[in-house]
C-alpha cells in the first residue's frame, strides 16, 4: 500500500472518525482504524461495534492495499505534522509516514482481523430534509434514559407514518417529542428505536451544502449516508412504551412568561436546592410567578419572583431545577407557555413560535414537604 494527501485533508479525515473509536476496548482491534488504499481514494473506517463509520477522501494511490493502525496515536502524528504532503506506506508489518523532512513508523495489523462493516445497498436508501434530521435531533436527544435496566428509553424513537415524522425521547421524568412534515418516508411505518450517540453526531456531518441526507432502513440497523461519509448503527429493540397516554390533553392552568427572565431565576434559586433532588418549588398566585427553595444542608434559602401572564386557579408544584433549564435552552422564542393542572401532573412546556403539536417538552413534577 503506498498512497500520497495533504496533512490537514488526513488529519480532519481521522478527527470525524475518531469519534466512534472507543478509548477503551476489551477487543483491542476496535482502538484501530482500517485504512484501504483504493483506485484515487482513501476509505477510512471505525467501529465500536454498535456504531460504524466510513469517510471517502480523494488522493494519489501509487499502490492499493490496506492497514489497520491505532487510531489515536495516527491521529496525535499527523495533527502535530506541519502542512505538507505525506507519503504513507507499509511494508510487512509497518506503515511509514514520510514527511518532507522526517519519517515516523507505526506497527500495523492484518485487515482480516478488523470487524466486518454492514454492507450498504444504496438503492434502499431514501432522501430526507438534513434540517429536518437535525431539528429533530437537538430537540429530542437530551431527554434519553441512561438507565440501563429499561433499554428502550436510552433511545429515541423515530416514527415515520402518515404525512409526518417525529422523534421523542423521555427518561420517564421528562418527555421531548419533535414532529416535521414528511411526504419522503411515506410508505415507512416502522417505528424504530436509534441510540443518541449516533444521531448527536449527524449535525457533525452535514455541512452548509449538505440539503439532504440519505436514509438506509436495515433490519436492526439504520445507515446515513452523507456521500463522503458512511454512517452506521445497530437499533434498539423495542417495544417503545405508549408514551402518548402520558401527554394531558386537559391542562387547564396556562403561564406564558420571560424565557430568560424564567431561566435565570431558576438557575439562581436552584444553587441552594437539594443537591439529589434539585427542587424548585413554583408557586403562581394571579400574574406572579415566585421561585423558591430552602436547604437544610447548608441552611440556605433562596426566593425569587417573575411577572407572567397567568390563566387558571392558584397552584404551587415542584420541579427539578435542572429538567426546566434544559428544557428552555430548546425553546426557539423570547416567551414559553407552561399548561399546568395539579400538583401532581405532568406539566407542558411548548414555545408561542411553534404549535406544540410540531414540538413540546414534557416535565413531571416532584412532591413538595409538607
Amino acid at each position: 500500500m503506498k498512497f500520497s494527501l495533504s496533512k490537514s485533508k488526513l488529519s480532519n479525515c481521522l478527527q470525524s472518525i475518531l469519534q466512534v473509536v472507543p478509548t477503551k476496548s476489551t477487543l483491542p482491534i476496535l482502538t484501530n482504524v482500517l485504512i484501504e488504499a483504493l483506485e484515487n481514494k482513501l476509505k477510512i473506517s471505525a467501529t465500536d461495534l454498535d456504531i460504524s463509520i466510513t469517510a471517502n477522501i480523494e488522493c494519489s494511490v501509487a499502490k492499493k492495499g490496506s492497514a489497520v493502525l491505532p487510531a489515536k496515536i495516527l491521529f496525535e502524528i499527523i495533527r502535530e505534522l506541519p502542512e505538507s504532503e505525506i507519503t504513507v506506506e507499509s511494508t510487512n508489518s509497518r506503515v511509514e509516514i514520510k514527511i518532507p523532512n522526517g519519517s515516523y513508523k507505526i506497527a500495523s495489523v492484518s485487515s482480516d482481523d478488523f470487524p466486518k462493516l454492514p454492507a450498504v445497498n444504496t438503492k434502499k436508501e431514501i432522501k430526507i430534509e438534513a434540517d429536518d434530521l437535525i431539528k429533530m435531533i437537538k430537540k429530542t436527544t437530551f431527554a434519553c434514559s441512561t438507565d440501563e435496566t429499561r433499554p428502550a428509553l436510552n433511545g429515541v424513537l423515530w416514527q415515520t407514518q402518515g404525512d409526518r415524522m417525529q422523534m421523542v425521547a423521555t427518561d420517564g421524568h421528562r418527555l421531548a417529542k419533535m414532529s416535521v412534515e414528511n411526504t419522503k418516508l411515506k410508505g415507512m411505518s416502522e417505528d424504530i428505536i436509534i441510540p443518541p450517540k449516533v444521531l448527536n453526531l449527524i449535525p457533525k456531518f452535514i455541512d452548509g451544502g449538505n440539503k439532504e441526507v440519505g436514509v438506509i432502513f436495515g433490519e436492526n440497523n439504520i445507515i446515513f449516508n452523507f456521500e463522503d461519509t458512511i454512517l452506521t448503527s445497530r437499533l434498539i429493540e423495542g417495544p417503545y412504551p405508549n408514551f402518548e397516554q402520558v401527554i394531558p390533553s386537559e391542562n387547564d392552568k396556562k403561564m406564558v412568561i420571560s424565557k430568560d427572565e424564567l431561566g435565570g431565576a431558576v438557575r439562581r434559586v436552584s444553587i441552594l436546592s437539594n443537591t439529589l433532588t434539585h427542587q424548585v418549588k413554583f408557586a403562581i398566585q394571579g400574574n406572579k410567578l415566585t421561585l423558591s427553595t430552602s436547604n437544610a444542608d447548608v441552611g440556605g434559602e433562596g426566593k425569587e419572583s417573575i411577572d407572567c401572564d397567568f390563566q387558571g386557579d392558584n397552584i404551587e408544584i415542584g420541579y427539578n431545577a435542572n429538567y426546566v433549564i434544559e428544557i428552555l435552552t430548546k425553546m426557539d422564542s423570547d416567551e414559553v407557555i407552561f399548561e399546568l393542572s395539579q400538583p401532581v401532573s405532568a406539566g407542558i412546556i411548548y414555545s408561542p413560535a411553534m404549535p406544540k403539536e410540531d414540538f413540546l417538552c414534557l416535565v413531571m413534577p416532584l412532591r413538595l414537604a409538607d
